[in-house]
């Protein structure tokens, strides 16, 4: 019987992903560079996704880069255009529906805690949630297991009582390794990917409702 379900943040609630491919397409094109978008798409759900993008325009334009100051460049403009972004459809119903039903409900994000708080209780969103564990309650972020089982833990159930909605590779790893039904829904960044170990993949959080995700995901 599912008693919970539970969110990532980023590329899932509100679309930083995407937002962090194109703000750090407007540095690397400084350097007459074009960042392939398969190559930041491996990267997807990783923590330090910037610092392995620093590296590869580093070898690409066969110069020495400062580190810091890219980072610096372009977490000016990521904020400049995350301020402004709405959250992905299907958001809000997704959290109504589990109130509705009763359920637990819980964000399991690797990112830091006042980041995703912070946007969390910009939207709105603080009171739907029954348990928030990010970056700070783990040693080791997805694709480790961690942050589900500390999760789990913090909702107390077990992992055959949950489904999480991910949007990327390392997620569905992670749910995956902690037991969780892994409901995927990719993102522009993702969509590429087959993502084999899904339970169900959903365009959007507004494909299906609630009852049909639990059925389908339960059914086997």
């Amino acid at each position: 019987m599912i008693k919970a379900i539970l969110f990532d943040f980023d590329g899932l609630i509100l679309d930083t992903e995407t937002t962090e491919f194109i703000a750090f397409q407007e540095i690397c094109r400084q350097y007459d560079y074009e960042m392939p978008l398969d190559v930041w798409s491996q990267w997807t759900g990783a923590t330090d996704s910037v610092q392995r993008a620093c590296r590869h325009l580093e070898q690409a334009i066969g110069a020495p880069l400062d580190h810091d100051v890219i980072r610096s460049r372009h977490g000016e403009v990521f904020r400049g255009m995350i301020a402004t972004a709405d959250l992905l459809p299907g958001v809000v119903e997704k959290l109504e529906e589990g109130k509705r039903r009763g359920l637990r409900i819980g964000l399991a994000t690797s990112a830091h805690y006042d980041w995703a708080v912070g946007y969390v209780k910009k939207y709105g969103l603080l009171d739907y949630f029954d348990c928030i564990r990010t970056k700070e309650d783990v040693i080791r972020s997805k694709p480790d297991p961690q942050i589900y089982r500390e999760a789990l833990a913090g909702l107390s159930i077990e992992p055959q009582e949950a489904i999480t909605f991910e949007d990327s590779l390392f997620g569905l790893q992670a749910a995956k390794a902690a037991g969780v039904y892994c409901v995927v829904v990719p993102n522009a960044l993702t969509q590429a990917f087959t993502f084999e170990q899904a339970d169900l993949r959903l365009q959007s959080l507004l494909e299906m409702d609630l009852e049909q995700i639990i059925a389908r995901v339960t059914r086997h």
